[in-house]
């Protein structure tokens, strides 16, 4: 009989033991069950219904301290927004005349690199922003250069870039000569006007104060070029 209850004692035992050790895991158990992890990151919005844009980076020499600042706004919610330009980094000289409109002049500018921001919202209170850059820089030239830079390609129906405004930094009927230059290249290529030739690579239209480039070469361009004007 002793044999049987020492056996029976030492099983008692094993299941006890085995029992305290679950029972040790249990809190364990019990707190990552009832610790969710994070939630993850809301998804970006479906149902954004304005776009606000701004239009081309800008660098003018002194002695010239003005600009134009134009942009835009698309989508559904466009009708009947508002917008507002604001300065977010720059020197502190500036002054925007018209800065809830898309097209404002800023003047009062001195040396330095000023961004800009254009921010849209629609009638149900969504906002979009957009920024460009302004750069004022010392004259590099006995000409009054203004750039335009990191342009954007348009292929829709041929390949061209859309300058805004440039002509409104020219005295009324100036003589002026607009180059291009390519965004992994040193050299300025002459654009010409449309109506003077029929072999020119790049060429250029004029309406009212502004100007459509048109690269001729049938080859889609992907780069990011650059545009002078030269009064």
């Amino acid at each position: 009989m002793k044999p049987i209850y020492l056996t029976s004692c030492f099983a008692i035992l094993i299941l006890s033991l085995i029992n305290m050790s679950c029972k040790k895991e249990t809190p364990n158990t019990t707190y990552s069950q009832s610790t969710p992890p994070p939630p993850p990151p809301p998804p970006p919005s479906s149902n954004q219904n304005i776009w606000a844009y701004a239009n081309m980076n800008i660098t003018i020499e002194l002695p010239m301290n003005f600009a134009f600042l134009s942009g835009g706004t698309t989508g559904p919610g466009r009708t009947g927004a508002k917008v507002k330009w604001e300065k977010i980094s720059g020197p502190a000289s500036y002054l925007l005349q018209s800065p809830d409109s898309t097209k404002t002049k800023v003047t009062n500018l001195e040396k330095g690199a000023y961004v800009f921001m254009l921010s849209a919202t629609s009638n149900t209170g969504q906002t979009s922003t957009d920024t460009m850059t302004l750069i004022v820089q010392d004259a590099t030239s006995t000409n009054k250069q203004i750039f335009f830079w990191s342009l954007n390609w348009s292929c829709s129906f041929g390949c061209g870039i859309y300058l805004a405004d440039p002509l409104s930094y020219l005295p009324p009927n100036s003589a002026f000569t607009l180059y291009l230059r390519r965004e992994y290249s040193p050299i300025w290529e002459l654009i010409v006007p449309e109506s003077t030739s029929s072999t020119a690579r790049y060429v250029y239209h004029v309406t009212g104060d502004q100007i459509m480039v048109f690269d001729t070469s049938y080859i889609e361009p992907t780069d990011h070029p650059e545009i002078k004007i030269v009064f």
